[in-house]
C-alpha cells in the first residue's frame, strides 16, 4: 500500500518538474522574440522545437492542457511586459541560448524515443 501512496506522489513531482522545463523553454522563446537574440533559422528550429514538445505533453495527458496553457500565457506575459523589454543584454542571451538548447535536447529526446517505438513496432 505505501507503494501505491508513493506513485502518486512522484508522478506529480514528474509533472511539476516537465512543467518547470517547459516553462523555462517557454520563457526562453518569448525572450527570443522580444530581442532577437538568435537569428532566423535557429529561431525557426527552436519554434519547431517548441511544438514538438508542446504536442508530445499534450498527447500524454499527463499534464492538463489548461496547465500547459497557463504556462504558456505566463511565459508570454513575464516576457511581453514593458519593463522586461529594456533588458536585453547578454544576461537575455544566456536565458535564450539556455532555453534554445534544452528545447533541442527535449525534442530530440522525443523523436528518438518516437524513432525506437517504430522500430520496435514491427518485431
Amino acid at each position: 500500500m505505501a507503494v501505491s501512496a508513493q506513485e502518486p506522489d512522484a508522478r506529480q513531482q514528474r509533472n511539476v518538474d516537465t512543467l518547470k522545463r517547459f516553462s523555462e523553454v517557454m520563457v526562453g522563446m518569448g525572450r527570443n522574440e522580444q530581442c532577437k537574440v538568435l537569428n532566423e533559422s535557429r529561431s525557426k528550429r527552436y519554434s519547431d522545437d517548441v511544438a514538438k514538445i508542446t504536442m508530445a505533453l499534450e498527447k500524454q495527458k499527463e499534464i492538463p492542457g489548461q496547465q500547459l496553457l497557463g504556462v504558456i500565457i505566463d511565459a508570454t506575459a513575464a516576457t511581453g511586459s514593458p519593463e522586461s523589454a529594456a533588458g536585453c543584454d547578454e544576461a537575455t542571451r544566456q536565458l535564450v541560448e539556455a532555453g534554445s538548447e534544452k528545447a533541442k535536447n527535449w525534442a530530440d529526446e522525443l523523436r528518438r524515443g518516437r524513432s525506437r517505438s517504430n522500430s520496435t513496432q514491427g518485431k
